[in-house]
């Protein structure tokens, strides 16, 4: 900061050494415009690559990356230059004649610095947060765990642009004695343009630091039934502020927030001025939320210690809903996009900038009831619109293959991770797919020869048969009358060929409704296994017998059905070498769970491992043994002393292990 003296003679008070210069001050979140009182000298630490002796720093400036440490330093450089010169401009020793030149040396290097400064601005702007946002847009679709790694990262964000908005306000001080003591020098210009670029980057400094999810579905009447299917978090969040004095200024102003319609987001985008009102048709709740001060520690809130903890400025706006306020129609509904629009009105304590404006969320849409197909092309503009550098972005037509293949895993893995019995959202590392899934995957989806993949591959292309039941034989089934069995996928009934049958017909499946219902399956039925690495997935048949061949003991491989829709598929190789393939549907997997079907059934009695070399009875427990002969014998009737004949030719229909199934 500069000094401002009382008296006629201009005397700075040095630094102790200078080494000094160099050490990083403490960020002063307090106090106003520099006055006359102030009585020490302004100064700008430049950051170092490496905590040194000579250069204290956090725990946390440890993550600072190598490229901002070089982009700063080289700002930091020209702003110690214009230091040096105001220090010696304010000494009081030097000339009449030798003042008016240092005065036009210092408004050159102003001129240099608000250039380097402009360039870091942009660097913060254009790459780092922009790129963090993009992150934060595809990774929107994965699980929590996944989606608190990039929130993480605002951490180091927040060091940043605390670095680069303390030597802001530092330089626009400097100005501020620069005009009182030289007036009608230019200095007013070159503070007018550092106040203006300040205020740019403090107001895109505020963020949506938490997204709504790509489909909100309407709250329900019965408030704690699946509340995770309606309820939500999101949160605004301000950066590099502290300097400025907005963590005193902004601590419990009200942040508003207005449910919008695209139409609304695009007027806005055009006219930042808008008035936006609540939405006629939904009604958001809570619709305001007041900027706290938070510890942060490790990208997570935590309470207070040693621990190299920092400040976040952040709005939480906690158990979001939407409901609506009159009867929809759920087509007109669910092709509408909406968003959410935080009103921010923030005045910085030092130099008195006002910030005042609109946020505005990712598109996301509305659900009054479920629609796979709406989930699914939200899942697509989240995983590939560019949204971040262009709002009115459409989806495009091809992707490319890997990165289709790395949002399948992530939605995947959000999709088994949701609760169903509880609204507690465990933040558990998600397994990954498998190197014999993901190329599955790319390989069903028929990338062309640059690999290339079109989103209607995901969106139309059939994947997989669903056998339909007609109505008479569906509600025979139903009523216990035998509307007869489902006919395996080959067979003369099942229609293949012909499409249908005297029961029913086969339907195709598009690929995202087969690949959402194995996911459905999994987080249903066999979540546990699945983590636990005991299912491969995503694998074909004669890639299972491929690597069955390579097991030296008998081995069972866990997958899912290409073909066939909600089937999973077991894929046996046997101690002869033997490889055979079993399914099982849906309805089956309710009464008995997956691994109590391996345990218990005699056709895996023999099994020792799980693909790849798992043992079995390790990984899901143990096998109920067989029953000796002589307990057999002890178990036969005896009161009426039948003859040995009658025991001829008889066993038990379903045997001690379940029962096997052909």
């Amino acid at each position: 900061m500069f000094h401002n003296p009382s008296s006629s003679v201009h005397q700075l008070h040095p630094p102790a050494s200078v080494a000094d210069y160099y050490a990083h001050q403490p960020m002063d979140i307090g106090g106003g415009p520099p006055s006359a009182s102030d009585s020490f000298a302004f100064s700008h630490a430049k950051v170092s690559p490496a905590p040194s002796a000579q250069t204290p720093q956090s725990p946390v400036a440890f993550q600072l990356p190598a490229e901002f440490v070089q982009r700063h330093n080289v700002t930091a450089e020209v702003y110690q230059s214009f230091k040096d010169d105001v220090d010696i401009l304010f000494s009081g020793q030097i000339s009449a004649g030798a003042q008016n030149e240092l005065v036009t040396r210092i408004l050159a290097t102003g001129e240099h610095l608000a250039i380097a400064m402009e360039a870091e601005k942009q660097y913060l702007m254009s790459e780092v947060l922009c790129n963090w946002a993009v992150q934060q847009q595809k990774l929107s679709v994965a699980t929590h765990w996944t989606q608190q790694m990039n929130y993480a990262l605002l951490s180091s964000i927040d060091l940043q642009f605390e670095y680069f908005g303390e030597l802001l306000e530092q330089t626009l001080s400097g100005l501020g004695f620069l005009i009182t003591e030289f007036p009608k020098f230019g200095f007013e210009q070159q503070h007018q343009q550092i106040r203006h670029l300040a205020h740019l980057f403090l107001f895109y400094s505020i963020i949506v630091s938490k997204q709504p999810p790509a489909v909100v579905v309407k709250c329900g009447e019965a408030e704690n039934h699946r509340r995770s299917r309606f309820w939500f978090n999101t949160e605004i969040r301000v950066l590099g502020g502290k300097a400025f004095g907005l963590g005193a200024s902004a601590e419990n102003v009200q942040v508003q927030c207005h449910l919008i319609t695209d139409e609304t987001a695009k007027r806005l985008r055009n006219n930042a001025y808008y008035e936006v009102n609540e939405h006629e048709e939904f009604v958001v709740d809570p619709a305001n939320a007041p900027l706290k001060n938070v510890v942060e520690m490790g990208g997570g809130m935590a309470t207070l210690g040693d621990g190299g903890e920092t400040m976040a400025m952040v709005a939480k706006f906690d158990d979001m809903r939407v409901s609506k306020k009159e009867q929809l129609r759920r087509e007109s509904v669910a092709q509408k996009r909406y968003h959410l629009c935080y009103t921010v009105k923030l005045r910085t304590q030092k130099h008195q900038i006002e910030l005042v404006g609109k946020k505005v969320s990712l598109p996301f849409a509305i659900l009054v009831g479920p629609k796979a197909d709406v989930e699914a092309k939200l899942f697509m503009e989240r995983s590939f619109a560019d949204f971040v550098r262009r709002p009115d972005g459409e989806l495009p037509k091809v992707v490319n293959g890997f990165e289709m293949v790395n949002a399948l895993e992530m939605k995947f893995q959000a999709l088994v991770a949701l609760s169903q019995k509880s609204d507690s959202v465990a933040l558990q590392q998600p397994r990954p797919f498998s190197a014999v899934s993901r190329q599955h995957l790319l390989n069903r989806l028929k990338p062309n020869r640059n690999g290339l993949i079109s989103v209607d591959s995901f969106l139309k292309m059939p994947a997989a048969e669903e056998f339909c039941m007609t109505k008479s034989k569906a509600n025979a089934k139903e009523n216990g009358g035998g509307g007869g069995a489902q006919s395996p996928p080959g067979s003369v009934a099942s229609g293949v060929g012909g499409g249908t049958t005297a029961e029913g017909e086969w339907k195709l499946v598009p690929f995202y409704e087969w690949f959402f219902k194995l996911a459905e399956m999994v987080n249903k039925y066999f979540a546990q296994m699945w983590n636990d690495g005991l299912i491969l997935g995503f694998c074909g048949k004669e890639e299972a017998e491929q690597l069955l061949c390579q097991c030296n003991q008998p081995t069972l491989l866990i997958r899912f059905s290409d073909i066939e829709y909600a089937k999973v598929k077991i894929s046996v190789r046997d101690q002869y070498g033997t490889i055979r393939h079993h399914w099982y549907e849906q309805s089956e997997l309710q009464g008995r769970s997956l691994g109590q079907e391996l345990l218990q059934n005699s056709k895996y009695r023999d099994i020792a491992n799980i693909w790849p070399q798992t043992n079995l009875e390790f990984a899901i427990g143990t096998r109920e043994r067989s029953v000796s002969v002589s307990t057999i014998a002890q178990r036969r009737p005896r009161q009426l002393q039948p003859s040995t004949v009658y025991f001829d030719n008889q066993n038990a229909g379903m045997d001690a292990h379940g029962g096997a199934r052909y």
